[in-house]
Protein backbone atom coordinates (compact mmCIF):
# COMPACT_ATOMS: atom_id res chain seq x y z
CA UNK A 1 0.00 0.00 0.00
CA UNK A 2 1.52 3.58 -0.63
CA UNK A 3 2.17 5.82 1.84
CA UNK A 4 -0.25 8.34 -0.62
CA UNK A 5 -2.77 7.67 -2.85
CA UNK A 6 -4.68 10.14 -4.86
CA UNK A 7 -7.27 8.86 -7.20
CA UNK A 8 -9.55 10.83 -10.05
CA UNK A 9 -8.63 14.06 -7.99
CA UNK A 10 -10.65 17.00 -10.08
CA UNK A 11 -11.75 20.55 -8.91
CA UNK A 12 -14.24 22.86 -11.16
CA UNK A 13 -14.16 26.60 -9.99
CA UNK A 14 -17.52 27.81 -11.61
CA UNK A 15 -16.85 26.38 -15.13
CA UNK A 16 -13.26 26.06 -15.16
CA UNK A 17 -11.87 22.99 -14.14
CA UNK A 18 -8.68 23.45 -12.87
CA UNK A 19 -7.41 19.73 -11.79
CA UNK A 20 -8.84 17.00 -13.83
CA UNK A 21 -8.52 13.48 -12.78
CA UNK A 22 -5.14 13.68 -10.96
CA UNK A 23 -3.55 10.09 -9.74
CA UNK A 24 -0.38 9.47 -8.03
CA UNK A 25 0.83 6.71 -5.55
CA UNK A 26 3.66 7.86 -3.25
CA UNK A 27 5.35 5.13 -1.42
CA UNK A 28 7.12 5.42 1.88
CA UNK A 29 10.63 6.69 1.86
CA UNK A 30 10.03 7.85 -2.03
CA UNK A 31 11.11 11.38 -2.79
CA UNK A 32 8.53 12.79 -5.98
CA UNK A 33 8.38 16.28 -7.95
CA UNK A 34 5.49 18.28 -9.53
CA UNK A 35 6.54 20.03 -12.56
CA UNK A 36 4.75 21.56 -15.44
CA UNK A 37 4.58 25.16 -16.57
CA UNK A 38 2.47 28.20 -15.26
CA UNK A 39 -0.74 27.34 -14.76
CA UNK A 40 -0.62 23.81 -15.49
CA UNK A 41 -2.86 23.25 -11.68
CA UNK A 42 0.26 22.58 -9.20
CA UNK A 43 -0.08 25.17 -6.72
CA UNK A 44 -4.26 23.96 -6.99
CA UNK A 45 -3.07 20.27 -6.24
CA UNK A 46 -0.92 21.19 -3.28
CA UNK A 47 -3.98 23.13 -1.59
CA UNK A 48 -6.19 20.03 -2.64
CA UNK A 49 -3.75 17.23 -1.17
CA UNK A 50 -3.53 20.08 2.51
CA UNK A 51 -7.39 20.77 2.38
CA UNK A 52 -6.99 24.51 1.12
CA UNK A 53 -9.42 23.84 -1.85
CA UNK A 54 -12.22 20.60 -1.18
CA UNK A 55 -12.22 18.23 -4.24
CA UNK A 56 -14.71 18.07 -6.86
CA UNK A 57 -13.84 14.69 -7.63
CA UNK A 58 -11.58 11.97 -5.76
CA UNK A 59 -10.07 10.94 -3.22
CA UNK A 60 -6.66 10.86 -0.98
CA UNK A 61 -5.17 8.39 0.96
CA UNK A 62 -3.05 8.62 3.91
CA UNK A 63 -1.45 5.63 4.88
CA UNK A 64 -4.83 4.11 3.81
CA UNK A 65 -6.88 6.37 5.68
CA UNK A 66 -9.25 8.93 3.56
CA UNK A 67 -8.59 12.25 4.19
CA UNK A 68 -10.36 13.90 1.64
CA UNK A 69 -12.55 16.88 1.83
CA UNK A 70 -10.95 17.23 5.83
CA UNK A 71 -9.75 20.74 7.31
CA UNK A 72 -6.29 21.72 6.56
CA UNK A 73 -5.40 21.34 10.44
CA UNK A 74 -7.30 17.65 10.40
CA UNK A 75 -4.61 16.73 7.63
CA UNK A 76 -1.43 18.70 9.39
CA UNK A 77 -2.53 16.80 12.26
CA UNK A 78 -2.28 13.33 10.01
CA UNK A 79 0.89 14.26 8.37
CA UNK A 80 0.83 16.19 5.24
CA UNK A 81 1.70 20.09 5.47
CA UNK A 82 2.82 21.90 2.90
CA UNK A 83 5.37 25.24 2.56
CA UNK A 84 5.55 28.25 0.10
CA UNK A 85 8.01 29.13 -2.67
CA UNK A 86 10.04 31.41 -0.30
CA UNK A 87 14.18 30.86 -0.15
CA UNK A 88 13.61 31.20 3.49
CA UNK A 89 10.51 31.74 5.68
CA UNK A 90 12.10 33.31 8.39
CA UNK A 91 15.26 34.79 6.91
CA UNK A 92 16.66 36.23 10.56
CA UNK A 93 16.61 32.22 11.77
CA UNK A 94 18.86 29.70 10.87
CA UNK A 95 18.35 26.76 8.76
CA UNK A 96 17.79 24.42 11.73
CA UNK A 97 15.24 26.69 13.66
CA UNK A 98 13.26 27.17 10.52
CA UNK A 99 12.97 23.21 10.22
CA UNK A 100 11.89 23.74 13.90
CA UNK A 101 9.09 26.10 13.18
CA UNK A 102 7.30 23.08 11.06
CA UNK A 103 7.50 20.69 13.89
CA UNK A 104 5.47 23.10 16.63
CA UNK A 105 2.43 20.77 15.87
CA UNK A 106 4.18 17.38 17.01
CA UNK A 107 6.10 18.88 20.28
CA UNK A 108 4.14 21.17 22.78
CA UNK A 109 5.24 22.95 26.01
CA UNK A 110 3.46 25.14 28.09
CA UNK A 111 4.41 28.99 27.56
CA UNK A 112 5.22 28.96 31.41
CA UNK A 113 7.28 26.27 30.91
CA UNK A 114 9.14 27.83 27.81
CA UNK A 115 9.18 31.29 29.67
CA UNK A 116 10.57 29.49 32.49
CA UNK A 117 13.09 27.01 30.66
CA UNK A 118 11.85 24.58 33.23
CA UNK A 119 13.05 20.62 32.25
CA UNK A 120 10.74 20.11 29.53
CA UNK A 121 11.53 23.17 27.95
CA UNK A 122 15.21 21.55 27.26
CA UNK A 123 13.76 17.90 26.68
CA UNK A 124 11.64 18.84 24.29
CA UNK A 125 13.77 21.52 22.13
CA UNK A 126 16.62 18.36 22.36
CA UNK A 127 13.68 16.35 20.31
CA UNK A 128 12.90 18.92 18.02
CA UNK A 129 16.61 19.39 17.22
CA UNK A 130 17.01 15.84 16.58
CA UNK A 131 14.42 15.44 14.56
CA UNK A 132 14.84 18.88 12.36
CA UNK A 133 18.30 17.43 11.99
CA UNK A 134 17.14 13.97 10.87
CA UNK A 135 14.90 15.89 8.07
CA UNK A 136 17.73 17.85 7.15
CA UNK A 137 20.24 15.03 6.70
CA UNK A 138 17.47 13.69 4.00
CA UNK A 139 18.17 16.19 2.04
CA UNK A 140 21.83 16.82 2.56
CA UNK A 141 21.44 19.73 4.28
CA UNK A 142 22.43 18.86 7.76
CA UNK A 143 25.82 21.20 6.80
CA UNK A 144 24.05 24.11 6.43
CA UNK A 145 22.05 23.73 10.13
CA UNK A 146 23.53 26.87 11.71
CA UNK A 147 23.71 28.90 8.54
Amino acid sequence: MAMLEVNHLSIQFGGLRAVDGFHINIEKGQLYGLIGPNGAGKTTVFNLLTGVYKPTEGIIRLDGQDITGKSTIEINKAGIARTFQNIRLFKDMSVLDNVKVGLHNHYQYSTLTGILRLPKYFKVEKEMNEKAMEILKVFDLDKEAEI
